[in-house]
């Protein structure tokens, strides 16, 4: 049966990953790394997701289901728990990362349900 209609839903295929594609060459991966470390023109949360995806080679699916609670800052060190034990985050991405959470305490949505999110506005369908 065929639905159309504001509330019709829309499903779309598995995505595929094919085993062959090419990888991303360590050089290549420290230019980006360093782009996204250092332009500051970049929003500052693509800048954290994308250090988390070429630092530790999490897929962007995982670093989208990250809580504000799975970033430790214990004053000296902060962690991101990315599996047991937490992933200690080297500088400067430390330094980013406590900029990007102290920012996200002043966003409109902080006393909501969605403040739970790392990454707040990625949608909640994909966790």
């Amino acid at each position: 049966m065929h639905e159309d209609g504001p509330d019709a839903r829309l499903a779309l295929p598995p995505q595929v990953v094919n085993q062959d594609q090419a990888l991303l060459h360590q050089h290549h991966r420290l230019a980006v790394l360093r782009r996204v470390l250092n332009d500051d023109s970049l929003p500052l949360r693509a800048r954290i997701a994308a250090a988390l995806v070429l630092l530790y080679a999490q897929p962007v699916t995982r670093i989208v289901r990250l809580t504000a609670n799975d970033v430790i800052d214990d004053g000296t060190t902060v962690t991101v728990r990315l599996g047991d034990p937490p992933s200690p985050l080297p500088e400067p991405v430390a330094s980013l990362m406590r900029a990007y959470v102290q920012s996200c305490r002043h966003l409109p949505y902080a006393g909501s349900r969605s403040s739970q999110w790392l990454f707040p506005d990625a949608s909640p369908a994909s966790r």
